[in-house]
């Protein structure tokens, strides 16, 4: 993870998207991998539609596989553990994988699928240990493959959030639910100019624990918005990589937002205090070509702030999760026309997401969505709906139930 002089990051475009992974990975030094066991990591988290950015391209993923295969004579292993409710293969599947995981060449893992192995977190802040996949010792090398996103929680989300996905199972729902005032105080006490939350602080803890051999960024098509899942696909036909994942990441965000700093994305910020003091910006990076002007396409960040263009709806969303608020955009957007139908401006549809909401914030009409919301049951104000997240299927028949309505 120490490095001797600048790290290397290597940079390309080109329509040809294989001939754009081959010749990134060209200008790298990675190591011998002869008889390893090396882990592709991409980010298939949600079951989605191909080409949406909000998984990663399994074109890709298979220019991956076959580049390190032609080289190295390894065992190979392709797999990830999406948000809850969501089948491990069938995301694949649905996203364009078919193919890919027909080949007996590589092994798919659902990582879910062996009991989890805990480990410490050295130095950790909020993580003092985790929970990751029972397959954590089966691999010698890590190779993080994450889609170029913006994220509405975290700024960006790239090679050390899609690690995300080794943690087993529902412990990953551990990150986003912490509560310590105390040292959220302290880092923003410091940092005035921006808003460090408890989740940024859990990723850079994690990243000492878990830290990806190689970072290949698949930014072929990129996402922009309100990600990770409700924004809009951008074709960049981009491709980059390095064996420091903190400088590709920083690269990644030098040509999405150019005028941002790791302020912008603060568990980056984080990990180059606690692990990589010196590598801040693209500046203390060695880039192949060196000028990377004509790579910068300034993507759409997410909103600072989340609005609902219904004015039937009323959302009430204090520090909730990506899955959460995900989930409920699409509700709206999928079932708009019997919402529209049944809730007006003066009697609106209430929903209220995210763990930080109060007694204060309850009305008796208003559908609690989420086990962050559980606590507030005891209020016996407004419809409880459990899970984490519930699915849209759920919270439309709870509401529908309330209505008394088929």
């Amino acid at each position: 993870m120490r490095y001797v002089g600048k790290p290397i990051v290597s940079i390309t475009r080109n329509e040809d998207i294989i001939f754009a992974v081959r010749s990134c990975l060209d200008q790298l030094k990675i190591p011998d991998l002869t008889g390893k066991n090396i882990l592709l990591k991409p980010n298939v988290g949600r079951e989605a539609l191909p080409n949406s950015g909000i998984n990663t391209n399994p074109e890709v993923v298979s220019a991956i596989f076959n580049y390190l295969k032609e080289r190295y004579n390894a065992q190979y292993y392709i797999g990830d553990s999406p948000i809850i409710n969501t089948d491990t293969k069938k995301a694949f599947e649905k996203y364009g994988y078919s193919e890919l995981l027909k080949d007996e060449n590589i092994h798919f893992i659902d990582l879910d699928d062996k009991p989890p192995i805990e480990k410490e977190i050295p130095n950790g802040k909020l993580l003092k240990s985790i929970k990751l996949t029972g397959y954590w010792k089966d691999f010698d090398y890590i190779i993080s493959i994450p889609v170029l996103k913006m994220h509405m929680h975290c700024g960006a989300s790239l090679s050390f959030k899609n690690l995300k996905g080794l943690i087993y199972k529902r412990n990953k729902v551990a990150l986003h639910h912490f509560q310590s005032p105390e040292i959220i105080s302290h880092y923003n006490k410091n940092e005035k100019s921006i808003k460090i939350k408890e989740l940024d602080v859990a990723i850079a803890d994690f990243a000492n624990l878990v830290y990806p051999d190689l970072a290949i960024i698949d930014a072929s098509i990129a996402h922009e918005g309100m990600g990770p899942s409700s924004g809009n696909p951008v074709r960049l036909n981009t491709i980059i990589a390095s064996t420091s994942s903190l400088a590709a990441d920083i690269i990644a965000l030098a040509i999405s937002q150019p005028t941002w700093t790791l302020d912008d994305v603060p568990h980056l910020k984080l990990i180059s205090e606690s692990l990589f003091p010196s590598l801040k910006s693209f500046k203390d990076i060695k880039t192949i070509p060196q000028n990377i002007e004509e790579f910068i396409h300034p993507l759409k960040p997410s909103p600072e702030s989340i609005t609902i263009k219904y004015k039937n709806v009323i959302l009430t969303d204090i520090d909730s999760c990506s899955a959460c608020l995900s989930t409920i955009f699409k509700l709206l957007e999928n079932n708009i026309g019997f919402i529209s139908k049944h809730f007006t401006e003066k009697n609106p549809l209430r929903i209220a997401i995210g763990k930080g909401i109060k007694q204060s914030d309850l009305y008796s009409d208003m559908f609690l969505v989420g086990n962050c919301t559980s606590s507030l049951n005891k209020y016996k104000t407004g419809v409880f709906i459990k899970g984490c997240t519930p699915t849209e299927s759920i919270i439309m028949q709870l509401i529908k139930e309330n209505l008394k309505v088929n």
